[in-house]
């Protein structure tokens, strides 16, 4: 391939600060066979279906990187549970898993190239407490902080015990927390009981 290819390619790249869809590579005249061997070759990343990462410029990903990808790969997807009370600074270390919600009707992909706990909510449910975040490289939707508790609260036997009193330690901190909206939203989903056990725990 022509050194002048390589150049446009990271270009556009650059231009999108470091991602690009397959579209927008055929909109700028790459070719499918082009765009295989530079996946070949190393210069670009295949990050999910028809998107990638560039890595002719050598720059690193950001720093929720993941969260970015996932949002891109499923635009109606919500990051929850453990991950959006990481996002949110509940807790110092990421999970292992990205824990991502989409709603029951949604049958949107979700291959990534690092683990995704998937879980499913009801269509009357799903789009409440979303936050929509704009960043320079694509946009988040995550569930704001009350909904990200209690769902960690809701997960517990998946997630264990432990892990759901720090995450209710992290929360306990948090200034600008309010518990009746968590106790609202897990009264609606029936396991209000519990919720309120591990608040006064915490407090």
């Amino acid at each position: 391939m022509l050194k002048r290819t390589y150049e446009k390619v990271n270009a556009l790249f650059e231009e999108a600060n470091g991602y690009l869809p397959t579209r927008k590579l055929l909109e700028n005249k790459i070719t499918t066979i082009q765009i295989r061997s530079m996946l070949e070759e190393g210069k670009i990343e295949k990050i999910s279906h028809g998107n990638y990462w560039n890595l002719m410029s050598g720059r690193k990903k950001p720093k929720n990187y993941k969260m970015i990808e996932a949002c891109m790969t499923n635009p109606k997807a919500v990051i929850c549970s453990l991950s959006a009370c990481y996002y949110h600074g509940l807790l110092e270390e990421e999970p292992e898993q990205l824990y991502v919600a989409t709603a029951r009707t949604d049958r949107g992909g979700m291959k990534l190239t690092f683990p995704v706990s998937r879980h499913y909510f009801s269509v009357s449910s799903f789009e409440e407490d979303v936050l929509k975040v704009k960043t320079k490289w694509g946009n988040i939707r995550v569930y704001d902080v009350d909904r990200s508790v209690c769902d960690c609260i809701r997960l517990e036997r998946e997630l264990g015990q432990e892990t759901v009193e720090l995450v209710m330690e992290g929360y306990s901190k948090y200034k600008k927390r309010k518990p009746e909206h968590l106790l609202d939203y897990a009264d609606r989903m029936r396991f209000g009981k519990i919720a309120r056990e591990y608040l006064e725990k915490s407090e």
